[in-house]
Order: structure tokens, then sequence, then C-alpha cells
């Protein structure tokens, strides 16, 4: 069995190979030899635990998470947890990862796969509200899927905006960092803006004439009591493309826009089929994408750590 750390983790594979890996997988999220059961969801107090199963056809994983988000208070990381793959033919542990880890990498990833095919080409820049350890990774893949050349980035924590310059200055050193006074200088300076915060309320500001034209990739809203999106947003766009069904009974973003009416249910599409054919993207300028994230996200994850762990001998073998 291979045990692999957070940062064997991130040295396994490029941006780039992160970011195609989890476009396959959202092209297989339908795919008959891929079975992805709903992720168990248990809530205790303001923390969750959840685990996530996703079976392919030579692999399977399972994900447990902690989620507790009050540990940023005591400078801790909101999220932990372990990543267990086996063998699918025989049952076999082959390995054993950093599950927060894989959960920073492949929701970056995915967050990316919209950025790829909502944004254009040409943007250079990003917007991160929330600079903690998913906005960071957020921030560097997108980096490298675009020529990002200044990231504006708020976050009410000081310890949280000094951790981000330092994570880019560390991955991606030729790109500028601003820090933001609030949101709202965030939205005014980019193109792309990506939320990843546990808010209950919306980040971005209710403004039509402020969100007008820009592309929005919303990660942190995985409960139905925390939003990160405002109305506005919803009155600017004509579809919501998500990638995960379960994220309109799960993430409070979309299941307030459902319920106030902000957005027709037949206009919430799947990311999978913009992938499949570009013409569906439509004409409106403003552009959304919603993340949740799926079981079958964490296996094509860690097939793509294990496979280059084992080509470069990565990690540490142990007897089980």
């Amino acid at each position: 069995m291979r045990i692999l750390s957070s940062n064997q983790i991130e040295k396994a594979a490029s941006p780039h190979h992160w970011i195609d890996a989890m476009e396959v997988a959202l092209r297989t999220v339908q795919d008959e030899d891929y079975f992805t059961p709903d992720r168990m969801h248990v809530d205790i107090n303001d923390n969750t635990l959840l685990l996530m199963p996703s079976i392919g056809p030579d692999l399977y994983s399972t994900k447990l998470v902690s989620v507790f988000p009050n540990n940023i208070q005591h400078k801790m990381p909101a999220i932990n947890g372990t990543l267990v793959l086996n063998d699918g033919s025989n049952g076999e542990t082959v390995a054993v990862m950093n599950g927060a880890k894989i959960t920073a990498m492949r929701t970056a990833a995915v967050a990316c796969v919209g950025l790829r095919h909502l944004s254009d080409p040409t943007v250079q820049f990003l917007g991160i509200i929330g600079a903690g350890i998913q906005g960071r990774h957020i921030a560097w893949l997108a980096s490298h899927e675009r020529d990002i050349q200044r990231v504006y980035v708020f976050d009410p924590s000081h310890a949280n905006i000094n951790e981000f310059m330092k994570f880019m200055a560390e991955h991606c050193p030729d790109v500028e960092v601003a820090p933001c006074e609030d949101a709202q200088q965030v939205i005014i300076n980019s193109e792309v803006i990506a939320t990843a915060t546990t808010s209950p309320i919306p980040v971005i500001p209710n403004l039509e004439d402020l969100l007008l034209g820009k592309t929005f990739i919303g990660v942190g809203s995985y409960k139905p009591d925390m939003q990160e999106l405002p109305e506005a947003l919803f009155r600017l766009i004509d579809t919501i493309w998500i990638d995960a069904e379960h994220g309109k009974t799960e993430s409070g973003d979309i299941i307030q826009a459902i319920e106030n009416k902000w957005l027709r249910d037949n206009c919430i599409k799947h990311i999978s089929d913009l992938i499949t054919d570009p013409s569906e993207l439509g004409f409106k300028e403003t552009r959304l994408f919603k993340t949740v994230g799926l079981g079958i996200f964490d296996l094509f994850a860690a097939k793509l750590v294990y496979e280059s762990a084992c080509q470069n001998k990565i990690g540490t073998i142990v007897d089980f």
C-alpha cells in the first residue's frame, strides 16, 4: 500500500493535467462503467462529516472528510480527511492519501473546467473571494488555465490574506496579487470571480451593473444554509451550469434561486452538456458555474495521483 502526503499529491501532476482529468471526469458522470452513490452528509452543529464513494471499472475510492469551519479561528485547517483507493478486481487497498489535499486540488480543477468553458480565453484579471485553502488552489490552477496577470483577493482574515500571498509567491511567482478592502473592489477589477467561502449570506454585492459581463465560479456553498451569490447575478444569466444534480437540494445558492424564482428549473444545466457542445453556451455575457462536487472527481483525482506516484516512485510503501 502506498501512502501519499499533501506535498506528494501536489507534486504528482501539473495543473493542466489536473484540469484535464476533471474534464474527463465530468464527461464520464453518466458512463455506465462508473457508479457514484449519493454522498453521506452528516451535520453536527456547525460541522459536517462527508462519506464519498465512487466505483470505476479498475479502481474505487472512498473519501472521508470532516469540515469544521470554526477551525479557522484557531489557525487550523477547516477541512481534514482521508482518501482510500482500492483495486477494483480484488478490493485490495492500494493507496491512502491526504483527503484534504485531494479535495483542494480536484475542486480547484473542476472550477477551472468552468473557467475553461465559460470565460473569454484572453482574461487576465482573476478575483478570489475567500482566501482560504480552497481559494488559494483555485487561484493557482486558474493562473495556468488562463494567462492571469493579477489576482484580486478579499478575505476578512488578514492571516488568510498573508497565507494566500505566500502560497501564490511559491506557486505562481509571476502573478501579481492585489489584496482588496472588500468584495466590491474585487468585482470591479476582475473579469472572472471565484467565491470560496462558507458564508450564510451573499458575499457578492447585489448590484447588476457591477456584475454585468463577468464570469462567476461559485464553490463554497455546499449546504442549504450557505449562500454566496446575490439575486442580481441570477437576473443577468440565462443558465446556471452545475456539476452535480444534488446541488439543487444541497447548495443554498441553487435552492434560493429556485424557491425565489430567480431562475427557472429548466435553466439549470450540467456542464458536461457544454463540454460536449460549446454552442450550448448561449448569448448572455454574464455566466455562472456552480460546483458542489461528486465522488467521481475524487476517484479520477486519486487515479491521476496514484498512477503518477507509481511511475515516479513517490510515496511511502507499507505493509498493511
